[in-house]
């Protein structure tokens, strides 16, 4: 998969959900490292996007994180890593 910075962003592939076709999925790549953190973002973008699935996986090597949603929420979500100082890169 190829990762895109934040500075090169372009938009994102979303796929549709197979269990909730009107769901969209976008995972990313990021440096979130511990599960503080990663419980911090959760609960601060769950408080703005109530509707969203939010999940990182901190044992694979690119921290992914995963997000469900049904509106565009993309770009608000790359602007919360940035004011909280992670990286978020997309990957395709």
């Amino acid at each position: 998969m190829k990762a895109l910075t934040l500075g090169k962003f372009k938009p994102v592939i979303n796929l549709p959900s197979a269990t909730k076709p009107h769901h969209l999925i976008s995972v990313f790549k990021t440096d979130v490292s511990n599960k503080k953190d990663a419980e911090h973002l959760i609960k601060l973008l769950k408080k703005q996007f109530p509707e969203g699935n939010f999940h990182f996986d901190l044992d694979d090597t690119d921290k992914v994180f995963r997000i469900e949603y049904t509106r565009d929420i993309i770009g608000d979500v790359l602007k919360m890593f940035k004011i909280k100082r992670f990286t978020c890169e997309t990957l395709i």
